[in-house]
């Protein structure tokens, strides 16, 4: 069920000092339909907006079930909202059994690949004087927090050496292998 869009703007305009995770609306409209979490994902665009801050809590507060609605919804995204909506993915299945992140992701597979087409820079927000190990690019975080899901032993720190060449095989020998159905 579609959330009318007056309501969603009011839910998204809680002040910081109030919980919006607690609102009634959220609670008994927004989280009662997973197709609901598509409707978060475009106010992530806007980083650092009090709008984009709510609904990134509210956005994990779903379940699994929302997984697909999300990634379909990041297709058409932006760059800051396919960064924030992999973050996201990450915080609604890291606590989930293995065999419900396999069925999850293989399900979105199409959504998936389409990310870790995207070589486009992340957003960069930090402040010049902290030094990055590495620029890296949406694929890269899909990479990341994929094979982190699918192994929670997952080491990125050679993943992150390597230059965007090296990242671009790894993906594409990713790709090509699929999602593992014995996930650690």
């Amino acid at each position: 069920m579609a959330i009318p869009p007056q309501m969603l703007a009011q839910v998204l305009r809680t002040p910081k000092t109030q919980d919006v995770t607690e609102s009634p609306i959220v609670r008994a409209i927004i989280l009662s339909d997973a197709s609901n979490a598509a409707e978060l994902v475009d106010p992530l665009e806007q980083s650092q907006t009090l709008e984009a801050y709510n609904a990134r809590r509210i956005l994990c507060l779903f379940e699994a079930d929302a997984v697909s609605h999300l990634l379909a919804k990041l297709g058409t995204a932006g760059l800051n909202a396919r960064k924030e909506g992999l973050e996201i993915l990450w915080a609604l299945l890291a606590a989930e059994e293995a065999w419900t992140v396999r069925e999850t992701l293989s399900a979105v597979k199409s959504d998936l690949d389409k990310l870790l087409d995207d070589t486009r820079p992340l957003p960069d927000n930090m402040p010049e004087y902290i030094e990055r190990d590495v620029r890296g690019r949406i694929c890269d975080l899909a990479f990341i927090v994929i094979s982190q899901l699918v192994n929670r032993e997952y080491d990125q720190s050679l993943f992150r050496s390597l230059d965007d060449r090296g990242r671009n095989e790894e993906i594409r020998r990713f790709k090509a292998r699929g999602i593992p159905l014995n996930i650690a």
